[in-house]
């Protein structure tokens, strides 16, 4: 923290002194300097001997310090600009969930980022996905394995999990609820879900971290992402965290895992409920 501190206060030090030894200022600097020269030589006012050395001493000073300055500013800039938001498509199923892994572990690394998982898998929406591959398939597993291992995460360098799924039938219900289970004992992780069959497909956010951001869209097939853009940058992390947030704050969502444990109880309430929608021959509980 006073590392951070630190570099915040000589970065806002660097941009005051670059701000001041500007362009304008280097022009006002050797104009008074010629100017003085020039009234020097002819009257002898000061009485300043080898005027001319000791002139050209301030200005190479002056030189020096505006080109010193100005480099510091050229950094700045580019340092901001290698900052902002940078974006990255993954075109297909597989290349999307090999990168995820990667993003985690390099943020990971960062001993200053937060270690937080915000993912908000809103599949199912445009139709009856397979709940599973009927072969396990290594890029999943990859994939699950990244998140299970900060799921599993423990002490200061825990990860923070927080998923939303949507639910659109009990086939789907059983795998996640299998999923839960297995990490029913993990701290930090929690999972909301929706119940809806039909409507609008939805674009899945991954938050990864203070600068990772994943897009998915919905694959026709699985209820994975078929697609994706990475996005890196602060400001769409914050507008992204935003948008997760309100979803997670829903009143139609169902809480099916607090750090306390899994919630059981609503788990079979959603299965009744999925079963008599079943029996009457109507769409999946709206909720």
């Amino acid at each position: 923290m006073k590392s951070t501190t630190f570099k915040t206060q000589y970065r806002k030090f660097r941009m005051l002194t670059a701000r001041f030894f500007s362009y304008w200022f280097f022009i006002i600097f050797a104009t008074l300097g010629v100017g003085i020269a020039v009234m020097e030589r002819f009257t002898n006012v000061l009485g300043v001997q080898h005027l001319e050395t000791v002139m050209i001493l301030i200005l190479s000073y002056a030189i020096l310090v505006y080109i010193v300055t100005e480099r510091a500013k050229v950094l700045d800039d580019i340092h901001e600009n290698l900052r902002s938001a940078k974006a990255e498509v993954y075109p297909t199923r597989e290349s999307v969930y090999m990168a995820v892994p990667l993003i985690i572990a390099r943020a990971s690394a960062d001993a200053q980022g937060r270690r937080r998982i915000f993912h908000a898998a809103l599949h199912g929406l445009g139709g009856k996905r397979l709940a599973k591959p009927s072969r396990p398939d290594p890029v999943f597993e990859v994939f699950d394995g990244a998140i299970d291992r900060c799921v599993a995460s423990t002490g200061p360098g825990m990860w923070r999990v927080y998923e939303i799924y949507n639910i659109p039938d009990e086939e789907r219900l059983d795998v996640l609820a299998e999923m839960v289970g297995k990490r029913q004992g993990a701290e930090g992780y929690e999972v909301r879900a929706f119940a809806h069959a039909e409507g609008l497909p939805h674009l899945s956010p991954l938050v990864i971290g203070d600068e990772d951001l994943i897009v998915g869209v919905d694959d026709p097939r699985y209820y994975r992402a078929s697609s994706a853009v990475h996005l890196r940058g602060r400001d769409p992390v914050r507008l992204a965290t935003e948008y997760f947030y309100s979803l997670w704050n829903d009143p139609r969502i169902r809480v099916l895992k607090t750090e306390t444990g899994v919630d059981r109880d609503e788990i079979e309430r959603l299965r009744a409920e999925f079963r008599a929608a079943e029996r009457e021959g109507n769409a999946p509980p709206a909720a």
